[in-house]
């Protein structure tokens, strides 16, 4: 016979039991009995000593434990089908248990309440009033030409800029010394000697390497940018830095002439010369752009969501994200060579601030994560119709991946339009009727 208890609020579900206590005493007492039987005391036989020298060198609140821990896994999966019988989503792991104090002072009978952590309540959540940009890149002339460069990079070597009238480029490799200021002062890991800097990597805080590009070597120069609001070092998080850059040299790729029998080299089905390369490219460039917009859409969707929406998440839920983020700050700690205590006096915080810091983190990217998920529940796999709908138009650009590039494509489009996103499936068919002709 079970009851129980089920709190919306915090994700939690408490089932209540009955363990009669002439069984919990009788399997206790038993147990005792073999404990007693091994301890040994000085100067008598193994079990053998007065019985309050055994017991003081008893736990009997572990063998009370142990007694409690296999009357519950006794009854595991009956109190999981009971669960199951009231339609509620747990996690099948006892997160607690609690022995709950008896009104009737003549019952020993013990009540155990023991907790589970549940599942998210996603089922209702809105999507209605939660929108945000769509937006897909148009593909420049720059675009396809750093693309194409990008594909033939295997046959090019970085070579010394010689020329001091020559500026950086994208893709240049600029070695500078470098260093940074918060409001006029010095601050630690923002300066460097000899450093390698590919423009366009984003390696180094937004805004940073466009700044250096269209410079000549021995620039010399302030570069102005912003920390991340979501930076790992809090105390740098959101605010501006001026950057002391000098620009030692430019290395470039030497490019090799783009023609036909390169492009053959490549073995890119049906692509046999520049142009059909030119032509391979430009739409690689738009499915590309189309996908990226596709999932940024879907992840800023989410998040926005998430954000509006009271969905409780359980702690257990967050344990591993939790886990390796920890794990990513003490590389971080360890790249940077800085202890924790250093790291948390240095940016003024606590390790229960840091602690929170994790939580909040985690919180927001597993919210988001289940949101997604709850996007794409219930969307078929199998729908054959659906899938082939933009085969014979990829087939023209694509030929061997076409097949799958519909099947993608048209799983999210049902995505949208579950979630009642119309607008842009629509945009999405626009999309791909001007750029895949």
């Amino acid at each position: 016979m079970f009851k129980h208890k089920y709190d919306e609020k915090n994700s939690v579900v408490s089932v209540t039991t009955i363990y009669e206590y002439e069984e919990f005493d009788k399997k206790f007492n038993k147990l005792l009995s073999q404990a007693c039987s091994k301890i040994k005391v000085p100067g008598y036989r193994p079990g053998k000593a007065p019985k309050e020298q055994l017991l003081a060198r008893i736990s009997q609140f572990e063998i009370q434990n142990q007694v409690l821990d296999e009357f519950l896994n006794s009854k595991k999966s009956d109190i999981f089908k009971y669960l199951q019988d009231q339609g509620i989503k747990f996690v099948p792991y006892i997160d607690g248990v609690d022995i709950k104090d008896s009104k009737d002072k003549d019952n020993k009978d013990l009540e155990l309440e023991v907790t589970f952590a549940t599942f998210p309540l996603l089922e209702n959540v809105k999507y209605d009033d939660v929108d945000v940009e769509f937006s897909i890149k148009q593909i420049s002339k720059s675009d396809l030409e750093n693309e194409k460069q990008a594909i033939f990079s295997k046959f090019n070597t970085p070579e010394k800029v010689e020329d001091k009238n020559a500026k950086s480029k994208l893709n240049d490799i600029v070695n500078i010394d470098f260093k940074g200021y918060i409001n006029d002062q010095p601050f630690d890991g923002g300066e460097a000697e000899g450093y390698n800097l590919k423009l366009g990597s984003n390696t180094f805080i937004p805004g940073f390497e466009e700044q250096l590009l269209d410079k000549k070597v021995g620039y010399k120069g302030e570069v102005k940018v912003k920390f991340p609001e979501n930076y790992f070092v809090k105390e740098y998080a959101n605010k501006d830095v001026v950057f002391d850059v000098k620009i030692n040299e430019i290395l470039r790729n030497k490019y090799h002439k783009i023609d036909d029998e390169v492009v053959k080299k490549l073995n890119i089905e049906n692509v046999n010369n520049v142009k059909e390369f030119d032509k391979y490219m430009n739409s690689l460039i738009c499915m590309n752009n189309l996908t990226k917009a596709i999932n940024n859409y879907l992840e800023k969707l989410a998040h926005e969501v998430f954000k509006k929406s009271n969905i409780s998440i359980h702690k257990f839920f967050l344990t591993d994200e939790m886990k390796s983020m920890k794990s990513d700050f003490e590389k971080a700690l360890n790249t940077n060579g800085l202890k924790k205590r250093d790291y948390l006096k240095l940016i003024k915080s606590s390790d229960e601030d840091l602690e929170k810091e994790f939580f909040n983190q985690a919180l927001e990217k597993v919210g988001t994560n289940l949101v997604l998920m709850n996007m794409k529940n219930n969307i078929e796999e199998n729908d054959k119709d659906y899938e082939e709908k933009y085969i014979k138009t990829f087939e023209k650009h694509f030929p061997s991946e076409a097949q799958e590039l519909s099947k993608f494509i048209s799983y999210f489009l049902r995505i949208f339009e579950k979630i009642g996103k119309t607008k842009v499936v629509d945009e999405v068919n626009n999309y791909i009727s001007k750029n895949f002709k």
